[in-house]
């Protein structure tokens, strides 16, 4: 396989503008999202909780969620999904982390000396134990954070089998791996996957900064959850293509009342 480094960037550039082109809408709803999410988790750095103690120091796993969520879109948006969730998992992982520490703040010290016990560590940091009690859906999230690690970590067949092809060529077999998406319908799955899934962290963020801090002065933008407002389209995507279906609801958490 022989792949030319100016055609790929070219091809790169090029997806960005048509991405923006057919999903200028989703790109902007994305955007809200972040603000939001931003907005939202901003909080711990001004107040305290209701019992009087400071947060601060859990802007430390917000600001990853929020530059690995920035830029796992901006991947997607070059038809590069399988970039966009790898880039993306760290952002999850701390989340899921911000979690824990919340529900004991001693969990803080087993992530800081991980290397010292890591059977404690894994015991507190792994698994179903990764799921926390006070950030809402966390089980959900930690669900799809596995298979982040299955579908776009590991080179498990899955993995290997996804984006490559076999052709002759006279007495040769050429290996080809595609570095772009190229069935439409399954990016634009990977993208009401990601949107959605951003949307409900916000969501449960906010409700979990609200249960700590109290209800904001400031009210949030008034905007529908993504999956009411593209609960059509997703729909009938999902209806037309079984691998977009799975996509959206396995990366997503998309909910259809329908089965394959």
């Amino acid at each position: 396989m022989n792949v030319d480094l100016l055609e790929y960037g070219a091809r790169h550039t090029r997806n960005r503008e048509t991405f923006l082109l057919n999903f200028g809408t989703d790109f902007r709803t994305f955007d809200l999202a972040v603000n939001d999410l931003q907005n939202t988790w901003g909080r711990l750095g001004k107040e305290r909780d209701v019992e009087g103690q400071s947060h601060a120091g859990l802007l430390l796993f917000v600001n990853i969620l929020v530059r690995h969520t920035i830029l796992g879109l901006q991947h997607i948006a070059a038809y590069q999904s399988f970039l966009g969730w790898l880039t993306f998992r760290p952002g999850l992982e701390a989340l899921l982390i911000l979690g824990k520490f919340l529900d004991d703040p001693a969990n803080a010290k087993i992530w800081k000396e991980r290397h010292l016990h890591r059977d404690v560590y894994w015991r507190v940091f792994s698994g179903k134990a990764l799921a926390s009690k006070r950030l809402p859906r966390s089980a959900d999230f930690r669900q799809v954070l596995t298979r982040l690690n299955e579908n776009f970590v590991h080179p498990n067949p899955d993995f290997a089998y996804r984006d490559m092809t076999v052709r002759d060529q006279d007495s040769s077999v050429i290996l080809e791996i595609q570095f772009f998406d190229t069935v439409p319908s399954i990016h634009e799955a990977h993208l009401l996957a990601y949107v959605n899934l951003i949307d409900i962290i916000c969501l449960a963020s906010e409700s979990l900064v609200n249960a700590l801090c109290g209800p904001h002065s400031v009210v949030q933008d008034d905007r529908k959850p993504f999956s009411i407002a593209a609960a059509s389209r997703a729909t009938a995507l999902a209806s037309r293509n079984s691998i977009a279906k799975k996509v959206m609801e396995d990366l997503g958490l998309w909910q259809f009342s329908f089965s394959d």
